[in-house]
């Protein structure tokens, strides 16, 4: 019994002092952690000290940035002087009156919505543009008179064949909407070619001799007189007779004569006739995406410059005349116009342009002349166009 008391009293005092322990354990936690929270580390300069700056910061980014921002691009073409008006209902703004350039912004709640409005420069009219053109030129020459020089009329055309001249142009366009007017200058050159069968007269001189026969008749009279009347009647009576006598002289005379030879030939020449020109043009314009066309009418008014080559005489339908003499010219010489060009767009300032066309001479490109005479043309253009672009 007392040795239970005593090993129950032992285990009681066993358990007192591991608590007094425990106890103890914290207090000496709970004062270490006051202490150090209390204690401040002397700051050592060790820069002064000749040591290296430390740097043991260190920075964590933990931010994921997600974009998820839709772009919608929409370009729509718009002519310059159309007075362009739009709302968007789903969109924060407005658009109205006249455009040239510009860019709406429009967002929503989900994406950025950006439509682009740019102005059609391929069709923008009330524009000037500049045109540099070259064209072949394959012309004929027609012929009408009276029916005096019918024949060299039909002569003249037997001698005239059609042949490849040229026509070099600046013009200048005004275009509003889809009307374009066209003014400009113009170098144009036709030539002929000419072909006659002609003569060579040559003429040389030979000596002959020519004979010239006179006749000279001598009339001798001799006087008699009548016995037997004088005798019978006292009258005296003569009577007359007469010795004719015939002389023929020959005169012996030399004469240096022309002997003409003719030498046919074919005669040629290249007929040139060159004009300064002004055109007066209208057109009307089909656009396409990439190209439009224009067919075209007007009036060319040409001013005669030079001309060489020949012509069939009026008076020697075997002989032939120089057009730097004869015939003279009109000074203004007025021709009707019609084609169709085409524009290919390169750039937004430069076209290629071409264009068939054909023209025709209203009057005569002579002056004070028997013979009228026309061009009848057509020809193909290429060239460059400039656009000023406002």
């Amino acid at each position: 019994m007392n040795s239970f008391k005593k090993n129950k009293i032992s285990a009681n005092n066993k358990l007192g002092s591991n608590f007094r322990l425990f106890i103890r354990f914290f207090i000496f936690l709970g004062l270490l952690v006051i202490s150090l929270s209390s204690f401040k580390p002397e700051i050592t300069d060790y820069k002064k000290n000749g040591f290296p700056d430390v740097k043991d910061t260190i920075f964590v980014y933990d931010t994921v940035v997600y974009y998820d921002t839709t772009f919608v691009y929409d370009t729509l073409y718009i002519p310059s002087d159309t007075n362009f008006k739009t709302e968007f209902n789903d969109s924060l703004l407005k658009l109205s009156g006249k455009l040239r350039y510009g860019e709406i912004v429009m967002q929503d709640s989900d994406f950025l919505l950006i439509k682009k409005f740019k102005r059609n420069k391929k069709k923008r009219l009330n524009v000037f543009s500049l045109d540099f053109l070259f064209s072949p030129l394959y012309s004929f020459q027609t012929f009408n008179s009276g029916l005096i020089y019918k024949s060299v009329t039909e002569i003249n055309k037997k001698a005239v064949n059609a042949s490849m001249g040229s026509n070099i142009g600046l013009n200048l366009n005004f275009h509003h909407k889809n009307h374009n007017f066209t003014s400009g200058i113009n170098i144009t050159n036709f030539r002929i070619d000419f072909s006659n069968l002609s003569v060579l007269y040559q003429i040389d001189t030979v000596l002959k001799m020519h004979l010239d026969s006179k006749i000279e008749m001598q009339i001798d009279s001799v006087a008699l007189i009548n016995i037997d009347t004088l005798i019978a009647t006292g009258d005296t009576v003569y009577y007359y007779f007469k010795d004719t006598t015939y002389n023929t002289l020959l005169d012996t005379s030399y004469i240096y004569e022309a002997d003409t030879t003719e030498s046919f030939y074919n005669e040629r020449a290249k007929n040139s006739y060159t004009f300064f020109e002004i055109p007066l043009l209208y057109s009307h314009s089909f656009y396409t995406p990439n190209f439009n066309f224009s067919p075209e009418i007007g009036i060319i008014t040409s001013f005669f410059v030079n001309s060489k080559g020949k012509i069939v005489s009026l008076t020697d339908l075997f002989q032939t005349n120089s057009l730097e003499n004869e015939p003279k010219f009109a000074a203004v010489n007025l021709s009707i116009y019609a084609g169709i060009k085409f524009n290919y767009y390169i750039t937004d300032r430069f076209d290629f342009v071409t264009s068939a066309y054909v023209r025709r001479n209203i009057n005569s490109i002579y002056k004070d002349y028997p013979l009228i005479s026309r061009f009848n043309s057509f020809g193909i253009n290429f060239g460059f166009r400039y656009k000023f672009l406002f």
